[in-house]
């Protein structure tokens, strides 16, 4: 590693505004030694995304000066940048250039205008580093969530850069996913290459050499990994479950190292002395109206992509599932398992090619104005809030449900402040354009949007994925009062703790298969069977124990592991 006078990024009393308005940046300075591991927390809303665009030279700070491996960023020509610094997206859809993978890595070399036999070198070495060798001649389109974020990095490595900027690399992806890229990225940096890595997931700290908090533009904390657990609380963040845990077991003389289940697993049970009675059964109490017939039931329904062609692929196959009235259903599964396409029937976006979905008990509609009236009392909120934002101010995309359902401009206000105040967000809001908010306040306007029409069903893709605490908690409470109301809730996501906490009924998927639907308690023996990246670090944890003899209860809760742990220890 560098020293601190000889930084590959510095950073001199940056500022930025956008449109010379509200300052986004406040004078923050920094430096970033070669080779250094460094982790930039921060809420949604800080000014991560500004900073990345500053750190890898997409965006000139409003005041202030940048140099990267010495160079003024303002001053120096943005291919000569560009040799010495890459970036990497949250979504790595937005900067996958190939339709092939090899094309795809070598769009840099190409255009920095090296020899062919070069740029075949720097491919196949990018490949391979990343584990895509064996992919290189695949569609870009036909990757996983996971694989797509490694060719945005082999893309990256293909360009030889000094310094890497990752914005929120694994925030989208399913854990599966994030276990691949967070290898690749130690790869990297073992290789003696510079990481800043800009998120507000806590996990991805783990590997963090240096920690800075960014909070309002400006520097909150900055010190150790190791330190930051004592300052997590005061400065916004929720400490991981097995933090948690890892820091009660501490108090009691249990350490493990890293922090993960199976080391953890192997330090409670050498250490643990004691006894308890066997683990009881808890019985479910349904949140949801079961004695009521369901909102929907989908039965044996099967999808292909490309039906009766050389490209076929089949997207699901014979699944059955029950969305109770009133209640909450997740979707579970790895990235590609057919989750998006099955919610994507329930208001006929895909049509149904096979199998029935009803809708309180009447065939779902698939032409016609039924379809149309369908879409009105099943709302759609998609992953990614900025593919169906498209006003230029909150108050008319909010209007525009409404305004289609043939309401009065009376009623579409009354129908748009209620939607506004539904999801927590003032009426300062209204004039603003929804693309300039946060990402969290992006998925609250798409939410808004949708309840603005007043929908007996709100189905949501990855509600929670790229946002902090904060803005998940909020979320959460919103979908949850929801639910409470009446609306029928039906969530896609990668997050096992909401969905083991919120969920009335769980289906999860593999492969297009149905592997499981039903309750909370009955799921947590499968996704303790499965791969480990799978299932919550403290279900992982439970799961360990009583294979090595603990009768303690399968949990995905700290608190209630504790519970039965503490009086052994």
């Amino acid at each position: 590693m560098g020293t601190p006078f000889d930084p590959v990024i510095l950073l001199k009393a940056a500022d930025f505004a956008y449109d010379g308005d509200k300052r986004v940046l406040k004078g923050i300075s920094l430096e970033v030694a070669r080779g250094e591991r460094l982790v930039i927390l921060g809420h949604n809303g800080s000014g991560k995304s500004t900073l990345v665009k500053i750190l890898g030279a997409l965006q000139n700070p409003s005041q202030g000066a940048c140099f990267i491996c010495g160079c003024d960023v303002s001053k120096a020509s943005f291919a000569e940048i560009h040799r010495k610094v890459s970036v990497v997206f949250q979504n790595p859809e937005t900067q996958i250039v190939g339709a092939v993978v090899e094309d795809d890595v070598a769009f840099a070399p190409e255009n920095q205008g090296l020899p062919s036999a070069e740029i075949q070198r720097r491919v196949s070495w990018a490949l391979e580093k990343v584990g895509l060798l064996h992919k290189r001649s695949a569609l870009s389109s036909t990757l996983s969530g996971g694989e797509k974020q490694r060719l945005a990095l082999a893309g990256a490595l293909a360009a030889d850069f000094e310094c890497l900027v990752l914005d929120e690399p694994t925030a989208m992806l399913d854990p599966e996913g994030r276990l691949e890229v967070e290898k690749v990225l130690r790869d990297i940096h073992v290789s003696g290459k510079t990481i800043i890595q800009v998120t507000h997931r806590l996990e991805d700290l783990r590997d963090a050499e240096r920690v800075l908090v960014l909070s309002h533009g400006e520097w909150a904390w900055e010190g150790r990994r190791e330190e930051f657990g004592e300052v997590a609380e005061s400065l916004g963040f929720e400490l991981p479950p097995l933090s948690v845990l890892e820091s009660r077991l501490a108090s009691r003389g249990v350490t493990f190292s890293p922090p993960a289940a199976e080391p953890a697993a192997e330090a409670i049970a050498a250490a643990f002395s004691g006894s308890f009675a066997a683990s009881e059964k808890t019985e479910e109490t349904p949140r949801a109206r079961e004695s009521e017939p369901p909102f929907f039931e989908v039965r044996g329904l099967s999808c292909s992509f490309n039906p009766s062609t050389p490209l076929e692929m089949k997207v699901l196959e014979d699944v059955s599932c029950l969305a109770p009235s009133g209640g909450w259903l997740s979707v579970l599964g790895r990235t590609g398992s057919g989750k998006s396409t099955l919610i994507q029937h329930l208001n006929g976006i895909c049509k149904i090619q096979s199998g029935e979905i009803l809708i309180e008990g009447l065939a779902l509609p698939q032409s016609g104005e039924e379809l149309r009236n369908l879409r009105r009392r099943v709302g759609l909120v998609f992953q990614m809030p900025e593919t169906q934002l498209f006003s230029s101010t909150v108050r008319e995309e909010l209007s525009f449900a409404p305004r289609n359902w043939g309401f009065s401009e009376s009623e579409t206000g009354s129908l748009v402040e209620e939607a506004l105040a539904g999801v927590g967000l003032s009426e300062s809001y209204l004039e603003r354009n929804p693309l300039l908010l946060s990402g969290g306040e992006r998925r609250l306007v798409a939410i808004a949007s949708v309840l603005s029409a007043r929908p007996e069903c709100i189905v949501l893709d990855e509600p929670t994925a790229g946002l902090d605490e904060v803005f998940r908690k909020k979320i959460l409470s919103l979908l949850d009062g929801l639910r409470k109301s009446g609306v029928t809730v039906v969530t896609v996501t990668h997050d096992f703790d909401m969905a083991l906490e919120y969920s009335d009924r769980l289906l999860l998927l593999s492969d297009g298969l149905r592997l499981y639907e039903g309750g909370v308690r009955g799921i947590l023996p499968v996704l303790s069977e499965m791969e480990k990246c799978m299932a919550p670090e403290i279900l992982q944890l439970s799961g360990l124990l009583r294979r090595r003899g603990l009768n303690v209860p399968l949990t995905w809760k700290a608190d209630e592991l504790w519970q039965v742990l503490s009086p052994g220890l």
